[in-house]
């Protein structure tokens, strides 16, 4: 292992839908993985002479699950995926950056509270990640899962997720939705809209609601409907935690607001206990600079989405063109997202 690359073993591959496979890894230096609930690895993938980088969240949750395990499901015309799903086999050795990700459960209490979780298709998967976790380490929360699929055919982990409805009967409640389908298993509730979940979440609520945390991850659209009708709800933002799954960061990317100054500016970057010093243009992002100048750092989207090339800028000024990730805590304490991230000021220190 380096300091920023992990090489990792594929132990196993277990199938969860047609489309569906979970990837059981372990280092290759028998090291044990450090991660936590709700993280995720971003893979570097060799594809026609071409590295491309893929982050896949854990499924597994330390302490309770024996090997860490990510979950891959095929995207309509996904090339990475489908070569994962294609190619990937046991015995293989595949490299990836150390565990990221911002969608954690950091703070247990005793006080009890109310833990709303919403996924839709692929999107269970740091969710599911994080459930077990919460329900062995917060027993006094009252937990509700709003899973969105096609069918239960489609629904990954659909039969573990409701075997931990049998563990936890008092303290969990499980909601299915399902858009079609002709199952005797089907919902009450086809599709989880902002008419159906703001008295959803009313009903579901059985103590203090500034207390409430609520964590989604799902389609773009599908997180916007959430965002927006838990913040009309009048929830606060630290109490909202998304995971963005997939997303156009092209799109974002086009357009955002760029500065045009170009005048140099002096970067001093600490990283891993080495500093180094770039003079980075104003009109150039501090992710690009750095690699241009030859140093290796931390990232996947490259969109301000992800989290994957977080730091903090302890002096100086930054401008960041989109932010998806960071609260507005976060920033106020100078965390940046280096891929966005355009410096505004003379002198600048960024450390990771």
């Amino acid at each position: 292992m380096t300091d920023l690359y992990l090489s990792l073993r594929i132990v196993n591959i277990l199938r969860e839908t047609e489309d569906t496979f979970t990837y059981q890894l372990e280092t290759t230096d028998g090291e044990p993985l450090q991660y936590k609930p709700g993280q995720f690895l971003t893979f570097l993938i060799n594809l026609h002479g071409i590295e491309f980088r893929r982050s896949y969240s854990f499924s597994t949750t330390p302490g309770i699950d024996a090997l860490p395990a990510v979950t891959v499901r095929r995207r309509q015309n996904g090339e990475i995926s489908r070569h994962i799903l294609h190619d990937w086999k046991v015995g293989d050795v595949v490299t990836s950056l150390l565990p990221s990700g911002r969608f954690t459960h950091d703070t247990l209490q005793t006080t009890p509270r109310d833990i709303v979780m919403m996924a839709a298709g692929s999107g269970i998967s740091p969710v599911y990640s994080l459930l077990k976790y919460i329900l062995e380490a917060e027993p006094t929360a009252r937990v509700t899962l709003l899973y969105s699929n096609t069918s239960p055919e489609t629904a990954i982990f659909r039969e573990a997720v409701e075997a931990l409805q049998t563990r936890y009967p008092r303290t969990f409640t499980l909601i299915h939705f399902y858009s079609s389908g002709t199952s005797h298993e089907m919902p009450v509730y086809r599709r989880l809209s902002n008419i159906v979940l703001e008295p959803l979440i009313n009903t579901r609520l059985h103590y203090d609601r500034r207390l409430a945390q609520f964590y989604f991850c799902g389609p773009p659209e599908y997180m916007r409907m959430i965002q927006l009708t838990l913040t009309f709800m009048g929830f606060d933002a630290t109490q909202l935690h998304k995971e963005n799954f997939v997303v156009d960061t092209e799109g974002k990317r086009k357009h955002a607001a760029i500065p045009t100054d170009a005048s140099p500016r002096e970067v001093t970057l600490l990283y891993h206990g080495e500093a180094h010093i770039l003079h980075v243009p104003g009109n150039e992002t501090l992710l690009h600079a750095a690699q241009a100048q030859g140093l290796h750092l931390p990232y996947s989207c490259k969109g301000g989405v992800c989290g994957s090339c977080t730091a903090a800028c302890t002096e100086g000024s930054v401008f960041m063109s989109v932010n998806e990730v960071l609260t507005d805590a976060e920033i106020k304490q100078g965390l940046i997202l280096t891929c966005v991230s355009y410096i505004t000021s003379d002198k600048a220190v960024v450390r990771w």
